[in-house]
This record gives C-alpha cells, sequence and structure tokens, in this order.
C-alpha cells in the first residue's frame, strides 16, 4: 500500500493543476493494472493492492518527488496577480 498524506503535512500547499497532475498518475496505474484499487480525496491519495513490493517502491518515491518538486516550484514562481 502506498499513501500519501502530504496535502494536509505543513509547507505550501499544491496547486490545484499539480494536484490533476498527481490524480491522473493515479488513473493511469489503475488503469493499467498496476494499482488494483485507489483512493484520493482532497488531502490524500491511497494506492491499494500493488503488483509487488518493488512497485509500490517505486511508485512511493515518484509521487514523493512530485510532491516535493511542486512545492519548490510553488516557492520558486510567484502566483499570478489579479487585475483588478
Amino acid at each position: 500500500m502506498v499513501e500519501l498524506d502530504a496535502f494536509a503535512s505543513s509547507g505550501p500547499a499544491i496547486a490545484e493543476p499539480g494536484v490533476a497532475v498527481l490524480q491522473s498518475a493515479v488513473e493511469v496505474l489503475v488503469s493499467a493494472g498496476t494499482v488494483a484499487e485507489a483512493n484520493i480525496g482532497p488531502d490524500y491519495i491511497s494506492l491499494r493492492a500493488i503488483e509487488g513490493e518493488q512497485k509500490a517502491r517505486e511508485i512511493a518515491a515518484a509521487f514523493h518527488a512530485v510532491m516535493h518538486g511542486l512545492r519548490l516550484l510553488y516557492l520558486a514562481v510567484p502566483a499570478p496577480r489579479r487585475r483588478i
């Protein structure tokens, strides 16, 4: 099982487009049969029945790297200003 609860952890939030990328990746993993069950909520992703421990470790590492990268990008790139 892989659980990603970083949406609720300290640090900058992940912007909606970043969350959409993570959700799309989960959908592909389920469609391909790599993951049998996935639960996606507003603050977590949970993947169950993954095809082996090695694959679970690869997926966990990849999602962790993406989350960290998205947070760094959020810090480095200022949010667009709203025009009045």
